[in-house]
């Protein structure tokens, strides 16, 4: 019998858990996307229960349809070694190494990767920045992160950790907070939900009323105000003119990104800085980031 190629490729986030088969050209076959949790407190997908019942039912289809897999590459919103090691459980409550607990139930290696530099990845080869030999991608989503990218390869850094421009300290509101958990689409939603009670609404439920909830208008524009001025001084101590940006919430939301870009036009002439922002092109950057990881290996 004839089989077609693929390969598993899974987005594990902080909202939700995206996984594929993704075959040599990069074509999403099947794909799977359920939440990674149910409130906004917390840490996301205890013990990967969900994550590994995603590649399970993504195996079940690949023989269902007479899909050949013989390799899988995840991403995680967290801090990963250049061997793959999970080395914080910030966001996804991971017990066991994903690298060994996949492979067993799957039957074949695995690759694990920080999920923004998979995401910058399918920016760098096929998207938004293809053409550039230098810039940086980030990721707005229900964290913030970033990868430099040189000559179309990400930056790891020494040890896999220069992902780290949402953990950025900053004096707000009267305490140290880093950004992303200031301006991320969960940082947005745990602002909202500790002055209205609401702790199950997400950030695209705080954008929907910006015009009618002054705490809403306040946490929302507060948030763009500092990525805006935060995203431009990034893009001029990296000396890049480019930032290219995905991620859910940024993608989704004319608001956010609207605001964002006003402030960080406003700081770009502060600092006299040419660079300039590029939306993210790529549908599903992180499962076709992941992808690209896995099918790498297999050459």
């Amino acid at each position: 019998m004839n089989t077609t190629p693929a390969v598993i490729a899974i987005d594990i986030g902080g909202t939700k858990i995206s996984g594929a088969l993704v075959d040599p050209q990069l074509q999403i076959l099947h794909q799977i996307t359920i939440p990674s949790r149910e409130g906004v407190i917390g840490v996301a997908d205890p013990g990967l229960v969900r994550t590994h019942g995603v590649i399970t039912d993504l195996l079940d289809l690949a023989k269902m349809h007479g899909i050949e897999v013989s390799q899988g590459a995840a991403g995680f919103p967290e801090y990963v070694t250049l061997d793959g090691s999970l080395t914080t459980r910030d966001n996804i409550d991971w017990q066991g190494q994903p690298k060994q607990e996949f492979a067993e139930i799957s039957g074949f290696p695995w690759i694990i990767e920080s999920d923004v530099r998979c995401a910058g990845t399918a920016e760098a080869r096929i998207g938004a920045g293809k053409d550039f030999s230098d810039f940086v991608y980030i990721t707005v989503s229900s964290g913030i992160s970033h990868t430099h990218f040189l000559g179309g390869s990400a930056q790891p850094g020494s040890d896999g950790s220069a992902i780290g421009f949402g953990v950025h300290e900053l004096l707000l509101e009267g305490e140290t907070r880093s950004l992303e958990s200031y301006a991320s689409g969960l940082g947005i939603a745990r602002r909202y939900a500790l002055v209205s009670g609401h702790d199950s609404a997400h950030a695209p439920e705080v954008f929907a009323q910006y015009d009618t909830d002054n705490d809403a208008h306040r946490i929302v524009k507060s948030a763009a105000e500092i990525l805006g001025s935060e995203i431009a001084k990034f893009a001029w101590e990296m000396r890049t003119h480019y930032i290219v940006i995905g991620g859910g919430l940024w993608l989704g939301s004319d608001l956010y990104r609207s605001l964002v870009r006003n402030a960080f036009n406003r700081e770009l002439q502060v600092r006299a800085h040419s660079a300039q922002i590029v939306e993210a092109t790529v549908a599903d950057s992180g499962v076709i980031g992941a992808a690209i990881y896995a099918f790498d290996q297999l050459v």
